[in-house]
């Protein structure tokens, strides 16, 4: 009886395993400008969601990668009766980015009915440790004086954040949605401390008023923060189901009997 070539066997077993996943990635990139000063300060960048083409492919992480420009105009003002000088107070500014993978309901707080969209924190601003020469008030408020100073900041770089299944949520939020509307805005905070206090004459009620009581005044204008977000999709293909292993098998019982 004539036994069927190993070559065949060996045809019959492979046709039977599974395709392997083939691996993939998809980049887009978003630009953005606004200012935080301006309006309520956010912006909605609009992304495009991870498509999984009807289950054919599943979402292994997204990365986002935030290209930023900041620029800032700093104002600071003495109405204090003596002049201070550089090193006598340290004033420290931060700005600090949120990105929401979605909007809120402003209603319930929610998305959908349920928990709200993923917040990451993509990146920050800081001017640190800013000290002066300001000279004793010259009484004219806001003018560009010897009792003020006005500088400008800027910053640049790319920050970067990668999300896998530990995250499923960040992901969640990106598969199957088409396009996505995001809110991308931040926070401030704004520190200040005397390292050698004048020791100007403190107002009634402690809270001074401006122009008249002694105090630094600060405030920011000019305010940008510009760039471009890359979103980038690495995702793998879901093996289709096979029916190769019992077409083997039936191949394998054919062969039996002609023996």
């Amino acid at each position: 009886m004539k036994k069927p070539a190993p070559q065949v066997l060996a045809g019959l077993l492979v046709a039977g395993l599974p395709a392997l996943a083939a691996a993939g990635t998809i980049t887009h990139s978003v630009p953005f400008s606004y200012s935080p000063l301006v309006g309520d300060g956010v912006i909605f960048p609009v992304i495009q969601g991870f498509d999984t083409l009807g289950g054919t492919r599943r979402l292994d992480a997204v990365t986002f990668a935030f290209d930023h420009q900041f620029t800032i105009e700093m104002f600071v003002e003495s109405t204090g009766p003596t002049a201070v000088q550089t090193g006598d107070f340290s004033l420290n500014f931060a700005y600090i980015t949120l990105f929401l993978l979605g909007t809120v309901d402003p209603l319930t707080g929610a998305r959908g009915g349920g928990g709200g969209p993923p917040l990451i924190g993509p990146g920050a601003f800081f001017i640190d440790n800013f000290s002066a020469d300001l000279a004793a008030y010259d009484g004219i408020p806001g003018n560009d004086g010897p009792d003020s100073t006005r500088r400008t900041f800027a910053d640049a770089y790319t920050h970067t954040q990668t999300y896998t299944g530990a995250e499923q949520d960040v992901l969640d939020a990106v598969t199957d949605v088409g396009a996505l509307t995001t809110v991308y805005g931040g926070f401030t905070e704004l520190f200040f401390a005397w390292k050698n206090d004048p020791n100007w004459p403190v107002p009634p009620g402690g809270a001074p008023s401006y122009p008249t009581d002694a105090a630094l005044w600060v405030s920011f204008s000019n305010f940008v923060h510009s760039g471009t977000i890359h979103v980038t999709y690495a995702y793998s293909d879901v093996p289709a189901p096979t029916t190769a292993l019992p077409l083997a098998a039936a191949g394998l019982l054919g062969l039996r009997r002609r023996r």
